[in-house]
Formats: C-alpha cells, structure tokens, sequence
C-alpha cells in the first residue's frame, strides 16, 4: 500500500511546519467498522460520562489557549488575537457541550386532547442518530470543529472527521486530547485527505453513514447532497452578509465594529461584513471614518501581537479576490482604500457605487472586502439586503425599536442583530440561515436536536 503525504505550510512563510500521511483509500471499511462499533460503544455511555470527557477537553483547551492559537495562526495564517480568541471560543463550546449531554430531553404528549387518545400515555425521547460524518473548513480550523465534536459526542454518537487538508492540524490536536481523556478510540477518527477525494466519498456513499454535518461552500453542499442519498444533512453554508446603519445610529461606536467585522481573519468568514448599507444622511460620515480605520489596520505576520490583517489561506485565493475587485472596478465600482496584493496577502479593500450585478455585489466574496451602499428607505434597504441567495445573519445600527422591528419583520435572515454586525456568535445560540446558507442550525443544544432522533412510545390502556 503506497502512502501519499500532505504537507501544511505556514500561511505566512509558506514553510512546511508538517508533512501528515493521507488516509488510504483501503482502509474505508475498516473505518466504516471502526465508526459502527464505535457508535454501539457511544450510544451506551451514559450522559455524565460523556459530560466528564467533554469537560476535562474544555479545561485543555483552556490551559492550553496559546499553544492552539499558534497552530492556528500559522495553519491558517489567522492573527494571533483573533486566534486566541478562537482557542478560547472552543473551550467554550466543549463546556456548553458537556452540560447539554445532560439535558437531552423527551416530552409527555397529552393524547387526552382528542377522543381517541383516551386512555393512553404517550411520551417521547432522544436517541443518537449514529454515526456520523463531520466536514469542516479552513477558516476556523479549531472552532468549526469543536461545534461538530461536541455535540455529537454529547449526543451519544461516533464521529468519522475530514478536516480541510489546508488547516488540518488544530483538529488533529483536538482529537487527540478527545481520546486521550478516554474518549474510545473508535468514537472519533480523522481522515486526513483532500475534499472530493475517492476516500470520503465512498464513505460518504455507505448506508452505515446517518448523518453528514458540513460548513463549506453552497457548491460542494449541493454536491454532496445529490450524490450520497438519503441521509440526515445539517448544512452551515455560506453568506453575503449586510450590516444597516441607519440615520440615527451612533456611528462612532459602529465603525470599529463594522471595520473589524470586515476584515477579521482576512475575511474569511461566513458571517464576514460584505455590504455596509448607511442611511443617506450620515453616508459621507461613516464613509470617511470606515476608510480611516481601515488605513489603521496593520497588515503582516500573523504571529505578531500587533497584526490585524494576514495572509489569505492560499495565494490562488488572493488572486480571485483580487480579479472580482478588477472586475467590479471594470463595472464602475469607485476604489476607496485598498486592492493591494502581495503573494497571499491581500489589503483591506472598501468599493462604493457597485454595479449590483458584479460578483461581488451578488456571491460571496470570501475576503477582506466591504461595499458601501447608499440607502434612502426602509423598503429599499430590505430589498437590497435580501436580494443575494444567501441569508444567515445580518446587523442594523439604529436606536429606534420601531425601525428596528421594521427591519426585523422585513429581513430574511437567520439572524437579526441590533446594533451589531453580523459578526457575532455566542456559540450556544442557534446558528444557521434562509435560503442557501445552510439546512439546520447549529449551536450546541440546536445541533444536538439534529443529531439525534426522536423515539415516541404510546401506552395503550383501553385493553
């Protein structure tokens, strides 16, 4: 059997920091094996045991918050703050997910409120699904994962994990800690092999296989949907997210925040500030001071304390970020700030007057970009943030409950949030969105709710 290998690079230097083997293709069954016996093995577990395991993960990765933000911010080339933050974000989420492991709860139904349940006594539970396929993504390379481990594994299920191949190191670690506080070795095990490569599709083909959870783009979604079956999906996909500022908003408090949810992680991120929709008669003001704390931002190595911006995960990925901007400008997009590129590093970006047909205005661009609009009403604010294919959250700056709720009703998001961006989670919340931003909700108790099935049993006391 001939071993291919994987290196991870620093996104930064684009040194190799470690060569991993890939997964052979011959060993899909025995994975699916391992994956069956381990979930027989999970769904006995009792809930505290399971709650004792996540538990003492959380407390790792608390004590170990440094150590996982280094590897993350050179995996992935995330600044280091934004990378502890992410460390400390999945200690969180392990806490969360062991204290939900206890609360999984069924519900008495009152069959007495129709004649024919007279007499009988119904009840229903939850059980785990079984077992499970977890596809994750670069961009939140520790987080992403903890948000599919934890609640499975709070559930009772076994997990089979493909970690993106670019960042696939702060899953392996997390693993790893998993197992080594007496998670059995066959409830969690990690391929390591490329996204649409022969491996994961023919376990994603076998019928042992109950429930794929996927975050990734709307394309490879659809793909895996239409060609591995009936099976359970939860899909986290992806967003065009607009950020409202209305007239009455204090924009001295919402500029930082809309610049950091702007270019945060090099925009690489789902619920990133892609279109910044500001009332006409504060449009100049927020403008200008967008483009003065944008020039603040410091751009460079991810491992300084002081770096705000870093490199994008691929200099490919620079460049079609790069291309959609030439072609908005070719579109009559004005420049404000930015459209700078160096290899994989490409410079916070601010466009105005974009036509609403370019890429950028219509897809998600997946980088440090943000497009100022100009809005006169309620109505046409509502209409041009619902006009992308995609729905997952968006934010609104006002102070007024009355427009607040106005936007609320209109708004065809998952998540509304006022006087925030869309850049926000706590990650107990239910997240997830309309249209083509995913199927399902994550969230630990939301996504343990997906991951298990609902059991009713009826009493029938008429014989």
């Amino acid at each position: 059997m001939v071993t291919s290998t994987i290196p991870v690079h620093n996104k930064y230097t684009w040194d190799v920091i470690k060569v991993l083997e890939e997964t052979p293709y011959e060993k899909a069954e025995e994975i699916l094996d391992r994956a069956v016996k381990g979930f027989k093995t999970m769904r006995s577990m009792p809930s505290y045991k399971r709650a004792e395991i996540l538990e003492e993960v959380s407390d790792r990765l608390r004590k170990r918050q440094e150590d996982y933000a280094r590897i993350i911010a050179q995996e992935a080339g995330k600044p280091l703050k934004y990378a502890r933050r992410e460390a400390y974000r999945a200690s969180v989420t392990m806490k969360f997910s062991a204290e939900e492991s206890k609360r999984i709860y069924g519900e008495v139904i009152p069959f007495d409120a129709e004649p024919r349940g007279i007499n009988r006594f119904a009840y229903y539970v939850r059980e785990p699904i079984g077992p499970i396929v977890a596809i994750t993504p670069f961009n939140d390379p520790l987080n992403l994962v903890a948000h599919k481990l934890g609640p499975a594994i709070a559930a009772g299920n076994s997990v089979i994990l493909k970690p993106a191949t670019l960042t696939p190191l702060s899953a392996l670690e997390l693993s790893n800690e998993l197992i080594n506080v007496g998670l059995p070795e066959e409830a969690l095990q990690v391929v390591i092999t490329s996204g649409g490569g022969k491996l994961i599709n023919k376990i994603l083909d076998d019928d042992r296989i109950k429930m794929v959870t996927f975050t990734g783009g709307v394309e490879a979604a659809d793909q895996i949907i239409r060609s591995h079956g009936i099976k359970k999906y939860a899909m986290e996909l992806g967003n065009n997210s607009p950020v409202i500022v209305w007239e009455d908003a204090d924009v001295d408090k919402a500029v930082p925040l809309i610049v950091d949810a702007g270019f945060e992680s090099q925009g690489q991120n789902c619920i990133h500030a892609q279109r910044i929709l500001i009332h006409e008669k504060i449009y100049e003001e927020v403008k200008e001071k967008l483009i003065e704390q944008t020039s603040k931002l410091i751009v460079g190595d991810p491992l300084s304390d002081s770096t705000d911006v870093g490199p994008m995960i691929t200099e490919n990925e620079a460049k079609r970020v790069e291309s959609w901007v030439d072609e908005a400008i070719k579109e009559g997009a004005n420049l404000l700030i930015g459209h700078k590129r160096s290899r994989n590093i490409y410079y916070p970006t601010i466009l105005e007057n974009v036509n609403p047909k370019s890429k950028v205005a219509v897809k998600e661009i997946f980088g440090p970009v943000m497009l100022l609009y100009k809005v006169h009403d309620i109505d046409e604010t509502i209409n041009i943030a619902n006009s992308t294919p995609y729905g997952l959250q968006t934010g609104i700056f006002t102070n007024d409950i009355k427009i607040a709720k106005k936007f609320i009703d209109g708004l065809q998001f998952g998540g509304v949030l006022i006087n925030d961006t869309s850049d926000f989670r706590v990650d107990f919340m239910p997240f997830g969105g309309y249209k083509f931003s995913g199927l399902g909700r994550e969230g630990i108790r939301f996504a343990i709710e997906e991951m298990t099935e609902i059991k009713l049993v009826i009493y029938n006391f008429n014989i």
